[in-house]
């Protein structure tokens, strides 16, 4: 009887430990728009999208620390003298790293903001267009499509753009029990690409040291 009873004791015990754990887990996805920004660099926006895993710790009622796992598809579009219907596709992993601060707003809502810095690697992710060119001995135009790797040297055939990023991320949130729905934007701080202007000599890309910039709609779930 004492047995079962100290079992018993050390079960309540155990749950207790865990009802008051400072840390959870979540995964979440988001749809939105990114682009390609700086002097000489922009373009216009296309498709965006990300989906993650994370962790968060609480400090204390109103303060906490996340970091996430996420795999990000990004890029922008453009046409230009020289390249026409560029597409630049990139695939990272990124983790960022954020402060999260609660606003309770009555029974199981809150809301929260949330800011920090990112690091992201590129994995992936093609650029695509066109380039024009001059039929000899005709007055007719073409354009001679091609697409390569977004990442690696372009001496190579790829596009040049250098495998690491990363910057700011800011958001909020709207958090009602586990659901999870909000709004983020990420601002690239590296210029993720300078070998397009080393290879290509036209004014256009005299100056071209483009950085990511994105913006996500985001729905998520906490585990705890």
């Amino acid at each position: 009887m004492k047995k079962a009873l100290m079992i018993m004791c050390m079960a309540v015990a155990t749950s207790a430990v865990r009802a008051q754990s400072p840390i959870s887990f979540y995964a979440e996805a988001g749809i939105g728009t990114s682009r390609l920004y700086g002097k000489h660099s922009g373009s216009d926006t296309q498709i965006a999208c990300k989906a993650g895993i994370g962790a968060e710790y609480a400090l204390n009622k109103t303060w906490a620390l996340r970091s996430a796992l996420e795999f990000v598809s990004i890029g922008g579009r453009d046409d230009m003298d020289y390249v026409r219907n560029a597409g630049m596709n990139e695939l990272y992993l990124q983790i960022p790293v954020r402060v999260a601060a609660r606003l309770p707003l009555g029974k199981d809502y809150h809301a929260s903001l949330n800011v920090g810095p990112y690091i992201a690697c590129g994995v992936g992710g093609k650029t695509s267009g066109s380039i024009p060119y001059y039929y000899s001995g005709s007055s007719a135009d073409g354009n001679r499509r091609f697409k390569m790797d977004t990442f690696g040297c372009v001496l190579e055939n790829n596009a040049g753009n250098r495998r690491l990023d990363g910057g700011i991320v800011v958001g909020i949130a709207l958090e009602y029990r586990r659901l999870v729905i909000g709004a983020e934007a990420q601002v690239g701080l590296v210029k993720v690409n300078q070998q397009l202007r080393q290879v290509i000599d036209t004014e256009e890309f005299h100056d071209y040291l483009p950085r990511n910039f994105a913006s996500f709609f985001t729905v998520g779930y906490k585990f705890r």
